[in-house]
């Protein structure tokens, strides 16, 4: 009978008394005892006195970071599920969260369906349910390919993000999916069933630019022998996505800005003014804040656009989702080629790894592309790969004579490189990878452990020293079970 009715406790870690009382309400229907806290201290001397099912964990705390919750939480009860809540700017470190053991991640502001969402999953009790989110159940989710943690953040941040009208802001290398990602964001959006339409902004002429936009009247210029139809006016209840938003000339942006402030224009030509409802988002392979800073963006659209922030890493930074996409791929490829290629062998699979793909996904697609057409087989092999991907590697190159690096200077100071490079014996030389962990290693206690800060100094991603830090600790253990 007791078993029967005992309520599932879930400890919330939440400063602010509006929001935890808000969330707290969301979770009322699903019959849970929610106990709120507002301190790291507190929340763990909660744990001591009684240990709940399931930690809702809020990164930012007034005595102490949510990090250092989930730190002591893990030595504790290492197998207590804890789900960290957090604002849309934090999504690199709600990342690192879930590499040191967090269940899931929330981003806030969250409505109630998804909080619900998370805390069901989070309580299961299925042992056979490794998935780390939700939103993955398998290797696709919305036209994308990959379960790297990185983008795991960024499919929750495009579930988070659909329901809403807030601007989507879309940053990442050329390549790396940014319309496919528009599309996603779109698909997973109440208007789904209407319009998506893309504008690119640096493949228009900058006369024309504006026309394509808002339409015009017959008349409007020369050519303009019929009235047109623009961008806002065809995504009018749908989902209008700007790519290469930092090309649009500074005149045009302001014209921009007033649409979207009122949400009305006037066709090129047009005195009328008409209005739409349209959902904006954007995309760029620039730094925007840093276009911004050089006068070619204005300030004011950015703080208008730039509401949610995505940032899609590059295909290097994301493990082994390359070996995924090039096999989906390359069975894509062949069924539209005629060709009978299933798989890739050890050889290309590892060049494919060592590969930093510049180019990133379009770059990958092109290299299958390029094989299939070219050759024939059931089996990639390493001869019938493109010539940019048969040359020596940068990493190869540096390994013949690698710079050796002992230890770095204090935070804040400048690393430069090294004046020159002494001479040494063939006995000298380390294999790279011993010299960029012990760099890597000493950059992170440079830091004092603040992962984000060391990659800054060193000028890589997070996402690549977490990659490396976490194969690195797979290959020792992987060591000590041989021994």
């Amino acid at each position: 009978m007791d078993n029967k009715l005992k309520v599932r406790q879930v400890l919330m870690v939440e400063d602010t008394a509006s929001v935890a009382a808000l969330y707290k309400s969301y979770l009322n229907p699903l019959g849970l005892d929610v106990k709120i806290v507002g301190t790291g201290a507190e929340a763990l001397a909660a744990m001591k006195d009684s240990v709940p099912e399931l930690v809702l964990l809020d990164l930012r705390l007034p005595d102490m970071t949510g990090m250092t919750v989930l730190e002591q939480v893990r030595k504790q009860h290492p197998k207590l599920p804890v789900v960290i809540m957090t604002a849309h700017g934090s999504i690199d470190v709600a990342v690192e969260a879930m590499r040191f053991g967090a269940k899931d991640f929330l981003i806030k502001p969250c409505e109630a369906d998804r909080l619900r969402i998370t805390v069901n999953n989070a309580l299961k009790n299925d042992k056979n349910d490794n998935t780390a989110m939700s939103v993955t159940q398998g290797a696709q989710y919305q036209g994308f390919i990959g379960t790297s943690l990185p983008m795991q953040a960024v499919y929750r941040v495009i579930e988070s993000a659909a329901s809403s009208k807030a601007t989507v802001f879309i940053t990442g290398e050329s390549g790396t999916g940014k319309e496919v990602c528009a599309e996603a964001v779109h698909a997973a959006s109440p208007r789904a069933n209407n319009a998506f339409v893309a504008l690119n902004c640096a493949a228009i002429p900058k006369e024309l630019i504006e026309s394509e936009l808002f339409g015009h009247v017959k008349g409007a210029f020369t050519g303009a022998l019929t009235e047109r139809q623009g961008a806002v006016e065809l995504a009018n209840k749908g989902t209008l996505f700007l790519d290469e938003l930092c090309e649009m000339d500074l005149e045009l942006q302001s014209k921009l800005l007033r649409f979207i402030q009122t949400g009305t224009f006037q066709k090129v030509g047009s005195s009328i003014t008409s209005s739409v409802d349209v959902r904006f988002v954007c995309a760029t392979n620039r730094n925007p804040w840093e276009e911004v800073k050089q006068g070619r963006f204005r300030e004011d659209l950015y703080y208008r656009l730039h509401v949610i922030p995505i940032s899609l890493p590059p295909l290097r930074d994301r493990s082994d989702d390359v070996l995924e996409i090039a096999h989906a791929l390359l069975g894509h490829i062949s069924v539209e080629e005629g060709k009978r290629f299933s798989r890739f062998s050890p050889e290309v699979i590892e060049r494919f790894r060592q590969h930093s793909w510049p180019g990133n996904v379009r770059e990958l697609q092109n290299v299958i592309r390029n094989i299939v057409v070219l050759n024939d087989g059931e089996e990639v092999l390493i001869q019938m790969l493109p010539f940019s991907l048969k040359q020596v590697s940068g990493v190869e190159i540096a390994s013949v004579n690698p710079v050796s690096t002992s230890s770095l200077p204090e935070p804040g100071t400048v690393i430069h490189a090294l004046d020159s490079l002494s001479v040494v014996s063939p006995s000298q030389i380390e294999p790279l990878w011993k010299v960029e962990k012990r760099t890597i290693q000493s950059a992170i206690a440079a830091c004092d452990g603040n992962i984000p800060r060391a990659a800054g100094l060193l000028e890589v991603s997070p996402s690549t020293i977490y990659r490396k830090l976490q194969a690195w600790q797979e290959a020792e253990s992987s060591q000590r079970e041989k021994e």
